[in-house]
């Protein structure tokens, strides 16, 4: 009888413990949804938002920009500066792809690659600024998960207006998912 009475008192603590750890890991979702929720909200596709092909952010690009859909980039109508899109794979992490690409900037332009970290529309992202053999560039990526994709943008390095005008542009992104 001892047995038993044991048996049941296990099985109660056992049912009554894991019903509210099931309460718990249900709350959290829920709160992050409202979190998550919160962040979109602040995030407003206008009439100027200019979506970068292939991806599913939106930009308000400077004069003179649009979308090319053959080549899969917003780009300038007169000139050759644009942006792109780039995925961050699974496995791969922003800083782990900044990390290569500063590596590669140092190798080759030693003292080009610069790091920002900003907030656009309520959400942490980093911008980087480097040269590379053709164009100098930017790249730009969100770092509270907003979003897996990132932003890359080409310009002639002596071309300081559009640079300046493309750098600018990069803190009107919006992610539409």
């Amino acid at each position: 009888m001892k047995i038993i009475t044991a048996l049941v008192l296990y099985i109660s603590c056992a049912l009554f413990i894991s019903s509210c750890s099931d309460s718990k890991t249900k709350a959290q979702p829920e709160e992050q949804k409202e979190k998550a929720t919160e962040k979109q909200t602040i995030s407003i596709i206008t009439e100027k938002h200019v979506k970068i092909p292939n991806s599913s952010l939106y930009i308000i690009p400077p004069a003179g920009f649009a979308a090319d859909e053959t080549s899969g980039t917003l780009a300038q109508t007169e000139g050759t500066a644009h942006y792109m899109q780039m995925q961050i794979f699974s496995g791969e992490t922003q800083e782990s792809l900044f990390a290569k690409f500063k590596s590669e900037a140092d190798k080759n332009f030693p003292g080009s690659w610069k790091e920002e970290p900003i907030t656009i529309n309520g959400h942490a992202a980093t911008i980087c600024h480097c040269k590379s053999a053709g164009y100098s560039q930017y790249f730009m990526a969100f770092t509270d998960g907003y979003t897996d994709e990132m932003i890359i943008a080409n310009y002639e390095e002596k071309d300081a207006a559009t640079a300046t005008a493309m750098y600018e542009a990069l803190k009107t992104v919006v992610v539409k998912k």
